[in-house]
């Protein structure tokens, strides 16, 4: 144990412009920083490395404490973190048995001794010519030389208090050097690191103007640490902004604000960043501490201001929706209202996300007619379209095509019992990944031929689905109707022909020019109805036609879902076209029909078309 008697020659002396060596490094003192942390005194400091040739040096972080304090902590916290990419390393650290540290710099205190003995003399100087001023006068008015004496030695007297109150003036000014020995510990901790680069510090961070996007991030990235921290029994009470570097990850370079879970503080603590249960030290340190630290960052980020410590009574948050609910429960004063670290980083990504998602627009424009043949009087297509918002995020929609076919309306019945039991049937509670979107809409084909197979005697009908939620588009398809991507000036079709006619093409025994005059163009291979159950593989998903189950959608995307009375009688290219030369969406579907119509339209004719806008937030 050191002694506070122990000879400061043999002390390790920690002020600035001191040079002093620590394991294989050279350290030079440039700067105190403080005390971020009550017990830990922290230097701003130039690295050196004995063993390499090189001259070169670079910034450290040098951090002097109680081994049974802050950086005591410090070490075990590291220890249970092991490298965690969230904490910046340590350069090293070793524990040394006695340390003084003086804030002050040496020319600085010269400076101010310098300056007290010039205050002094001048006080000095100023009393002495106001004595004698005084004995001028003495001397004009009093004539009795005893009176004088006595005169004279009383202001000698009040020059020499004057003096007394002087010098006791200068010793309370004077700052001498610290020994930081304690008489229940004989040694010292002392860390070094590197130094924050002071431009990406959060602190820096703090005082500029971000997106609520970015400030969120940067939240987000705390609470993840936060939590990570909170698994291994640990918690973060209160953050040092300028020991924090924001980045991909952002670094901790202090983690001296953490306790282990239960600890009890010997004293309060208060502090922008400290939940005010701590201002009394019988509290166990808690989760919910760190969660009203998150809070507390998140408000200042947002208002540019920390969380005053009296603040939380009369608390003035923002009217951001989802921001203010989320300060309003991590800043409460009662802590069991407070969010677990888990549930508050799933909302705070869920918040950016939400607010960095594009707006998602749907335009949709639609047109359906009988046409002009005579054996058909009833229109036995239908279609529909559905949208709903599943989220904060994700907007859905549906849209469906269906040809019935079968005499005596049976066609139009089937097209219609597909197209009302697609757009009726209910979205699942896990519905988030690609498979289990594309089992739905499996599950929906399946629905649809029970209620056509049930219902429908010697009829059926094709039908042609795609789904969009956010920008991923996912599509499903029985039959020879068709759906075409129109992108940027060009044409491609996502769905399959199930016919025979498709058959002969892709076996290359027919051409596809030869194919538009086939006397079996219209008989299909697949359709909903004609079996009972649907084999795996019989409903055509985008994987057929793109290798993936979805695609992501572009900005001004058209989706175009038409019957064979519409693409029998319209060329790809003459889609391009028409929809090129419309600004208006259902202007350029109204073109389409009515070229049909001018062709003959011998069978009816469908064609619905959906137009993905996106915003940018």
């Amino acid at each position: 144990m050191t002694s506070p008697s122990t000879d400061a020659s043999s002390s390790l002396v920690i002020q600035e412009n001191q040079s002093f060596q620590i394991d294989n490094f050279q350290v030079e003192v440039l700067s105190y920083l403080g005390q971020f942390t009550s017990d830990v005194y922290s230097f701003k400091v130039k690295i050196c490395s004995i063993d390499s040739n090189s001259t070169q040096s670079k910034l450290g972080l040098l951090r002097v404490g109680s081994d049974r304090g802050g950086l005591h902590r410090e070490i075990q916290l590291r220890e249970a973190l092991a490298d965690y990419k969230m904490i910046a390393e340590l350069i090293t650290h070793i524990t040394a048995e006695s340390v003084i540290i003086n804030p002050l710099s040496p020319i600085l205190d010269i400076e101010n001794q310098e300056n007290k003995q010039d205050e002094i003399k001048n006080k000095t100087e100023d009393t002495e010519n106001t004595t004698n001023s005084e004995n001028l006068i003495l001397h004009e008015n009093v004539t009795d030389g005893n009176e004088t004496k006595s005169a004279i030695d009383e202001d000698a007297s009040y020059l020499s208090s004057l003096l007394e109150v002087d010098s006791e003036y200068l010793e309370d000014e004077y700052y001498p050097q610290i020994e930081i020995c304690s008489a229940d510990s004989g040694s010292k901790l002392i860390l070094l690191s590197d130094f924050p680069e002071n431009t990406t510090t959060l602190d820096t961070w703090l005082k500029s103007e971000y997106s609520l996007e970015e400030y969120l991030y940067i939240t987000s990235q705390i609470c993840q640490f936060f939590r990570y921290v909170c698994e291994r029994n640990w918690c973060f009470i209160s953050l040092e902004p300028r020991m924090i570097q924001t980045g991909t990850p952002s670094r901790f370079f202090d983690l001296t604000n953490a306790y282990p879970v239960g600890e009890i503080l010997t004293s309060g603590l208060l502090g922008n960043y400290c939940a005010s249960e701590l201002a009394y030290n019988n509290n166990p340190i808690h989760e919910s501490m760190s969660s009203y630290t998150v809070g507390a960052l998140l408000y200042h980020s947002i208002h540019k201001q920390p969380l005053s410590p009296h603040q939380s009574i009369d608390l003035k948050i923002s009217p951001i929706p989802r921001i203010y609910q989320i300060l309003k429960i991590c800043l409460s004063s009662i802590p069991e209202e407070r969010f677990p670290l888990s549930q508050l980083l799933t909302i705070l990504v869920e918040t950016r996300q939400a607010i960095r998602a594009p707006k998602i627009k749907w335009n949709v424009a639609s047109r359906s007619t009988v046409g002009l043949s005579t054996s058909r009087l009833q229109n036995e297509d239908n279609y529909g379209v559905r949208q709903q918002q599943l989220s904060d995020i994700e907007t859905m929609i549906l849209g469906v095509v269906a040809d019935g076919m079968g005499g005596m309306s049976q066609g139009e019945v089937a097209s219609k019992l597909s197209v009302q039991t697609v757009l009726d049937e209910p979205i699942p509670p896990e519905f988030k990944t690609v498979g289990q979107r594309n089992e739905w809409l499996m599950s929906l084909f399946q629905k649809a031929n029970d209620v056509v197979s049930k219902n429908v005697k010697n009829g059926g009908t094709t039908l042609s689905v795609v789904l969009a939620i956010a920008q991923q588009l996912m599509v499903a398809h029985v039959g020879d109707s068709r759906i075409y991507l129109l992108r940027q000036g060009e044409i491609r079709q996502l769905s399959e022909d199930h016919s025979l006619v498709a058959m002969l093409v892709a076996s290359g025994q027919i051409t596809e020019a030869e194919s538009l005059q086939h006397p079996d163009r219209n008989v299909l291979t697949k359709s909903l109805g004609s079996k009972s159950k649907l084999s795996d593989g019989y409903v055509q998903d985008l994987k057929r036609t793109t290798q993936e189950l979805s695609m992501t959608l572009e900005n001004a995307d058209i989706l175009l879902l038409c019957s064979d009375g519409v693409w029998d009688l319209v060329a790809k290219n003459e889609f391009v076209e028409i929809f090129n030369n419309n600004k208006d969406l259902q202007a350029a579907v109204d073109t389409t029909i009515e070229q049909v119509i001018e062709r003959g339209a011998s069978d009816n004719a469908t064609l619905l078309a959906m137009q993905y806008q996106m915003e940018k937030s």
